[in-house]
């Protein structure tokens, strides 16, 4: 199984580490250049090892014949330092982006260089989780929100990037629509006493309802996360239910901002 075969050698530090990009950009026919989010952007990772004896060298070019139309996974046991100082490892899902270098350099040495290039939509051996410190970036929802029926921006020190839209939540084919690029997400929100219950659904598949309803009004916070996707371009749909805890003074639904791991 391509998602446990993990990749025998490890690489001299520091790599490099391209991307591709995944962002069209043209001009429009007024002069003004527009952007579109075409695919989730990739990243290369180039790998030497230096002064390998022969056993590595004849390992790497059985695991490219091995995978050569396929996919595996690769430790980047150095992806980053952490405020003690010890390195936090991460697993990436990867492709051979061309056949390796092999390089005679001395007797039974060799040097070994192999490009490997992120492989959209493949399983992970382990996926990236803010909790053990891998990086995200936020969309918040005046950023890339895409929205349907009645959605009023409303500026709120305890949402998460200080403003949010909100729903009345009494129409079900209401519903906010975030597009990114990346791996897994966790959703942000505020609850409260006056909050109601939000489907959410990820790419059209529902990962079921969460209720903004608290006794006390919370500053935003994680309300979902779904962290085990595949590297890809991905929609997450905040879809109203006209539905609420018993205990809710109201329903109204919110669009605060979507924490996305990179």
């Amino acid at each position: 199984m391509s998602a446990t075969d993990i990749f025998p050698l490890e690489a001299d530090y520091a790599l490099s580490q391209p991307w591709t990009e995944g962002i069209v950009r043209a001009l429009a026919e007024s002069g003004r250049q527009f952007t579109r989010l075409k695919r989730a952007p990739q990243r290369l990772f180039r790998l030497s090892l230096r002064q390998r004896p022969t056993s590595q060298k004849l390992q790497l070019e059985d695991w490219y014949r091995r995978f050569e139309r396929d996919f595996f996974n690769w430790r980047h046991a150095v992806w980053q330092v952490k405020p003690d100082g010890s390195y936090l490892e991460r697993y990436f899902a990867v492709e051979f982006a061309a056949p390796p270098d092999i390089e005679l350099v001395a007797n039974e040495s060799y040097d070994l260089e192999a490009t490997l290039i992120e492989a959209v939509g493949r399983s992970l051996y382990a996926y990236p989780d803010p909790a053990a410190g891998h990086p995200s970036a936020f969309q918040e929802e005046t950023a890339a929100t895409r929205t349907q029926g009645t959605w009023t921006a409303a500026a709120d020190p305890s949402a998460h990037g200080g403003s949010e839209r909100q729903n009345p939540n009494t129409n079900t084919t209401d519903f906010a629509l975030w597009v990114y690029a990346g791996y897994g997400f966790r959703l942000w929100s505020r609850r409260g006493p006056g909050l109601g219950i939000a489907e959410v659904l990820l790419d059209e598949a529902s990962l079921g309802t969460v209720d903004l309803y608290a006794a006390q009004a919370t500053a935003g916070q994680p309300v979902l996360a779904k962290l085990d996707v595949p590297l890809g371009l991905h929609r997450v749909k905040l879809r109203a239910t006209n539905s609420k805890n018993a205990a809710a003074t109201a329903q109204t639904i919110l669009a605060d901002a979507l924490e996305v791991m990179i």
